[in-house]
């Protein structure tokens, strides 16, 4: 099973819903956070900078979006700590599921990049 948490806002690259990164980096630098949400809000992301692998330099599938493998425990509940964050300051998120992706182009032990596809499983949303 692959997880994906996402917003409501489309990304113009995947034309997909948008993952929860990058409306939490726009939230940091929104001014719209205490000190210390803010401070809570960077050492969520410092973990995940420091615990989940990018893909190498040359990967360079713009299409490509990322899943959790539903056995990356630690990284889903530090996602859910963000996710928290960002639903308290109504940005609305939302949980997708998938039990198979047809098109993987990346993986690690925690997380896989996929493009879109028809031959994508049942994805629900939650």
């Amino acid at each position: 099973m692959y997880l994906r948490f996402v917003t409501t806002r489309i990304d113009s690259d995947s034309h997909r819903p948008q993952g929860v990164f990058a409306s939490a980096y726009a939230l940091l630098d929104s001014g719209e956070l205490s000190r210390d949400e803010w401070k809570h809000l960077r050492e969520i992301l410092n973990w995940f900078s420091a615990n989940l692998a990018t893909p190498p330099d040359k990967f360079a599938a713009r299409r490509a979006v990322f899943w959790f493998k539903s056995s990356a425990e630690t990284s889903i509940r530090n996602i859910w700590e963000l996710v928290h964050l960002l639903r308290h300051h109504e940005h609305h998120v939302e949980v997708h599921k998938c039990r198979r992706l047809g098109n993987i182009c990346w993986e690690d032990q925690h997380q896989v990049a996929a493009f879109p596809s028809n031959l994508d499983g049942r994805i629900i949303i939650q």
